[in-house]
């Protein structure tokens, strides 16, 4: 007799991470069992240990114990969240049949974890409960950092995306305020990134242009990840001596300037090349706490300087 239940991975779910699979019908495990029973072989794709970040392809066969069954929620009136619908409205930069494009706003999660309640995929999930959608994230922005997200609506998008994202042809343009500022008006930050949780470095590179030098203390920069580690921006900041203002993380302890109390750093913009070959550009307006400091140093909303020429 199976003491196990096996869930077939449908063409819905293809290319969506396992984790995400995991919040959507079983609601009641947290993300740390999730990983713990991960680790002990309780859950299994296609017979082998895997990561929570694995993909999903079509065809693939989840083998869950039926201890965790108990979690199970296949219902997707489950997950409905009041106001979803408007909220997706209120911050949508675009929509097609294919591709929603998303300003994040400043302090919300994009996937849920230990503690986190309210967050992007949840939200995303509820907005499309009554469609026949399954919105997909290919990307992920930093809890504190807004701006622009890309979302697929299909499976051929998420494909697609993904495939510019492995081969680094789509183009992110972040905004920041730094404490100090580069000495070059343009380079390239070359720096190791480690990851303490995994016991693993990586090579990690990040363009910036210096838009403008407030003060002595205060600099604009642009700033474009090559690779994409996570905290990658805020991490080569901090190494090179200009960490980013209301960066709690990795910003300067000493808090020698006047006190900011939330990161700046937006997801200005991305340019891509869209399915039928159209190069595509999106901005997403700053965040409110980042608008307040654009006035109070009269800086501009729209700068004549192309950051990032050639790329």
């Amino acid at each position: 007799m199976k003491d196990y239940t096996e869930y077939i991975i449908d063409e819905d779910f293809s290319n969506t991470r396992l984790d995400r699979w995991f919040r959507q019908y079983f609601k009641g495990l947290s993300h740390n069992d999730l990983e713990k029973y991960l680790r002990k072989g309780f859950i299994r794709v296609n017979k082998k240990k895997i990561k929570s970040s694995y993909r999903l392809s079509e065809g693939d066969i989840i083998r869950i114990s039926d201890f965790l069954n108990s979690f199970f929620s296949k219902n997707r009136k489950d997950i409905k969240i009041y106001g979803s619908e408007d909220f997706i409205k209120k911050n949508t930069l675009h929509i097609d049949d294919d591709l929603l494009v998303i300003n994040k706003p400043y302090d919300l999660a994009v996937q849920g974890g230990t503690g986190i309640k309210r967050h992007l995929d949840g939200l995303l999930l509820s907005a499309f409960s009554s469609k026949k959608i399954t919105p997909r994230l290919v990307h992920r922005l930093d809890k504190e950092t807004s701006g622009v997200m890309l979302i697929a609506l299909n499976r051929k998008m998420a494909s697609y995306l993904s495939g510019l994202f492995k081969n680094k042809d789509i183009y992110k343009t972040y905004w920041a305020i730094t404490e100090g500022s580069p000495e070059k008006i343009r380079g390239e930050i070359n720096l190791t990134i480690e990851d303490n949780e995994k016991n693993e470095k990586y090579n990690s590179l990040t363009k910036y242009n210096k838009v403008l030098k407030i003060n002595d203390d205060l600099c604009w920069i642009a700033f474009r990840p090559v690779t994409g580690r996570t905290h990658q921006i805020r991490k080569h900041a901090s190494m090179s001596n200009f960490p980013i203002v209301g960066d709690k993380k990795y910003g300067n302890k000493n808090q020698k300037l006047i006190k900011f109390n939330k990161l700046h750093l937006h997801s200005h913009s991305v340019d891509f090349k869209g399915l039928n070959g159209d190069i595509l550009h999106f901005e997403a307006p700053l965040p409110e706490h980042m608008m307040e400091t654009w006035i109070k140093y009269n800086l501009p909303l729209k700068p004549d300087n192309d950051f990032f020429i050639g790329d």
